[in-house]
């Protein structure tokens, strides 16, 4: 009972903290993690296809339900089997495994729902993917890819003052349409 009324207590102390959004310029730092979703048919190990990153975030908020946002995120290395017959091709072992590793940079059009203590958010808009696969030891199957294509997300934001801590999924086609799925946790801070 003691601890019911404690964590009562203290959402009735810290609601009056958390805010609207501030309009304005913001930028943000966040944890992220990507899943490249390659699916693992054949239960091949070593497999690993989804790793943590970081991303960086510039925004504007002219509105309280319209933004635009340039996002940067780093991936992360995903581990997959590397799947060669370099025996049969090069009279050499086979190396274990392949690092894949993907960034983009995106620009968005974000559009909000305003809450009393936080805001929904979901977003579209175009990201320039660069995508590249390394096979230890064998540079004629590496790969490096990029292209620009279409790229959406949504999430939840929180505001105390200036300070914004958001929770977003964000979904990238990256080579052959695959999806390459982000999470991230951030933290933005908006100047006004």
């Amino acid at each position: 009972m003691l601890r019911h009324f404690s964590l009562a207590a203290l959402l009735t102390m810290t609601a009056p903290l958390a805010q609207a959004a501030d309009n304005g310029v913001y930028l943000g730092v966040g944890y992220t993690e990507s899943d490249y979703g390659l699916g693992n048919p054949a239960d091949a190990r070593p497999f690993d296809d989804s790793d943590h990153g970081y991303k960086l975030i510039a925004g504007f908020r002219p509105l309280d339900n319209f933004g635009v946002e340039v996002n940067y995120i780093d991936h992360g290395t995903a581990v997959v089997p590397a799947g060669i017959a370099c025996v049969a091709l090069f009279r050499a072992p086979c190396p274990d495994t392949t690092h894949l590793t993907a960034e983009t940079l995106s620009a968005f059009a974000v559009g909000y729902i305003d809450l009393p203590l936080i805001d929904l958010f979901a977003k579209a808009g175009v990201t320039n993917w660069q995508f590249d696969s390394r096979t230890p030891g064998f540079r004629d199957f590496n790969v490096n890819k990029s292209n620009t294509d279409l790229a959406w997300g949504a999430g939840i934001q929180a505001r105390f003052g200036s300070l914004g801590a958001r929770l977003e999924y964000e979904n990238f086609q990256v080579i052959d349409n695959k999806n390459l799925d982000t999470v991230s946790l951030s933290f933005t801070y908006t100047f006004l």
